[in-house]
């Protein structure tokens, strides 16, 4: 049983990728964490040493205007030169910063890209797309958000303290003593009040990915909202989606200025001790104005930079929070894998044998197909039919490795295709599914998917052979045309001429195709028709068809009943049984028994 990650385990994850990022960036990542201290220390440390030692000759000495340029000039110059050398390593260091997050967040999108275009088809059928898009943003932003914490708060808290123990110890250990003991149990408390933060992090994260996925959903099928009238339904999941956000929010907002509350109380008792000090220190335990001004300013300093530790662990949490839908997809198991040294996979004849094969999907109880056996000669042409959920579609997802077999093989050509490289084996088939959708591409690009390199004589060509030519050469920009979100703009039997036209110019082996002339009108059924006859010429074809019109001509049809095969033979051999068959034949033609 595969163990649940834990919200920790997860973060861990988290860190780890973005630690690897940074090794990759490793000049760029020291420069920015070298040039951030150096800049600190001059701004905030030795301008107000100087500006001390300044104090303190005025309170001990008396300065004439004879000696006064000779007194001070030396400070002033000092005090310039610290300024322009925090500008400079200021300059510097968010440089180097926004160069480390612009590769980084390059690359980390590409990581994420990546490792959705290998999940399989269970996976994002399973998912919305506007999710997965949502929780990419938030896991490539979320380094940006972390590694900005680190260096212009956390780096400032961790220095300021440094820096003034090293200056003030030797002068005031005692004080020293007591404001380390005051930082420790400061932060030792907003540790312990960023469990519930964290938490409540999580959750709105989780809600703002169903919000982005729901808003996907009801804009990709726009259409089917309109036509249905349910604008008003859908205008009410999102409500109810939206409603999650807030009250998750709002319960985030309320537990933080709650924590804030306290952490002022805090501060304020922090800063009056501090008055306290710098108005009695003086006369009560003899520290040189001087000293008392470094004491205030450097303290101060570490007060409102402490204060930054609630937004250090809020953008912590924020960050982790926001990644860990991503992380734990980069961090799954893919189903369907190549296995260690998986080879090409070599087409030349075309054969396909499907070897005893048994398969159930991830949530079914009851296998699919039970040691199924079946032979594909090479350019044999195959009609796939049957009731639905009898198994046609589930065979040739099985055939393009969009799922591996629980038992037994498919060989093409004699090579188990779980042992070749799936994208090999996917090149070596052009599949064409019922339900075709486009880039929001132009119309030439898509048909060229499969072969990017192609010319326009070549995709003229293939639109042609796929009767596709005759609509696209009538719009404005022809090939030029822009299709919409999944190819809206063309009817049904456009996108599927397109399609038919793209596995054309893939010219791959084998071809798949998926009931590619379902819900057509006759016109179009028939244009299709005639490219599919066109596009089976010389390959091994496997065509599943509800409409045992399109199968009747082809060299063998195989009957599919609850992932058995009952029937194989001839159009007229399958007639003559009068089985199965010959009842969904004579039931789409009308004939009576």
């Amino acid at each position: 049983m595969t163990k649940k990650p834990t919200d920790r385990s997860v973060a861990k994850r988290t860190l780890y990728y973005y630690w690897q990022e940074l090794k990759k960036h490793k000049l760029l990542a020291i420069g920015a964490l070298i040039t951030r201290p150096a800049e600190i220390f001059a701004i905030s440390f030795v301008l107000p040493f100087i500006i001390a030692q300044i104090v303190d000759i005025l309170a001990s000495e008396t300065v004439s205007t004879e000696n006064m340029w000779g007194t001070f000039l030396p400070y002033i110059i000092a005090a310039i030169i610290a300024v322009v050398l925090q500008r400079i390593l200021l300059y510097f260091s968010i440089l180097w910063l926004w160069k480390l997050e612009i590769k980084a967040q390059y690359n980390l999108a590409n990581m994420a890209f990546h490792a959705l275009s290998l999940q399989t088809m269970q996976f994002h059928n399973n998912r919305f797309g506007g999710s997965l898009v949502s929780q990419t943003g938030k896991f490539v932003g979320g380094f940006e958000r972390l590694f900005d914490t680190i260096i212009f708060s956390l780096f400032p808290i961790l220095l300021n303290v440094i820096f003034t123990v090293v200056i003030l110890a030797p002068v005031v250990p005692w004080y020293v003593v007591g404001m380390l003991v005051f930082v420790g149990v400061y932060t030792f408390i907003v540790a312990k009040s960023f469990g519930k933060i964290a938490k409540l992090n999580e959750m709105t994260a989780k809600a703002e990915n169903k919000q982005s996925g729901q808003l996907a959903d009801s804009i990709t099928n726009i259409l089917t909202v309109k036509s249905y009238a349910q604008e008003a339904h859908e205008k009410l999941r999102f409500t109810e989606a939206s409603e999650n956000v807030r009250k998750t929010t709002f319960e985030m907002m309320r537990g933080v200025m709650r924590r804030d509350v306290m952490f002022g109380i805090v501060m304020v008792v922090g800063i009056t001790a501090l008055l306290v000090l710098f108005a009695t220190g003086h006369t009560l335990f003899g520290i040189s104005i001087g000293t008392l001004v470094l004491i205030f300013t450097y303290s101060n300093n570490i007060l409102w930079t402490i204060w930054e530790l609630n937004h250090v662990f809020r953008n912590f949490n924020k960050s982790l929070g926001d990644a860990y839908e991503m992380t734990k997809v980069l961090d799954a198991k893919n189903e369907v894998e190549n296995l260690p040294g998986a080879i090409p996979l070599e087409i030349e004849h075309g054969a396909i044998d499907f070897e005893s094969v048994t398969f159930s999907h991830a949530d079914g109880k009851e296998p699919v197909f039970k040691g199924l056996s079946m032979a594909i000669e090479p350019g044999q042409r195959v009609g796939l039919v049957g009731r639905s959920g009898s198994g046609k579609t589930t065979l040739t997802k099985l055939l393009l490795r969009f799922a591996d077999v629980d038992e037994g093989a498919i060989t093409i050509d004699g090579q188990n295709i779980s042992l070749v490289t799936q994208g090999s084996l996917r090149r070596g088939i052009a599949y064409v599914p019922q339900e075709t959708t486009l880039f929001h591409r132009t119309i030439g690009e898509n048909i060229a998917y499969g072969k990017p390199d192609a010319t326009r004589q070549e995709i003229e060509k293939a639109a042609k052979l796929a009767n596709a030519w005759e609509f696209i050469k009538d719009l404005p920009k022809g090939l030029n045309t822009l299709t919409g979100e999944r190819g809206v703009k063309l009817s049904g039997g456009q996108r599927q001429r397109v399609a038919i036209a793209r596995a054309i110019l893939k010219d791959a082996p084998i071809l798949v195709l998926d009931e590619a002339t379902a819900s057509l009108d006759t016109e179009s059924e028939k244009l299709i028709q005639e490219a599919m006859s066109r596009l089976m010429e010389g390959r091994t074809s496997i065509v599943i068809a509800h409409r045992l019109s399109t199968v009747a001509g082809l060299d063998r049809i195989i009957v599919l009943d609850k992932g058995k095969i009952v029937e194989d033979g001839t159009h007229e051999e399958l007639l003559k049984k009068g089985k199965t068959y010959s009842q969904l034949w004579n039931k789409q033609t009308g004939v009576l028994e």
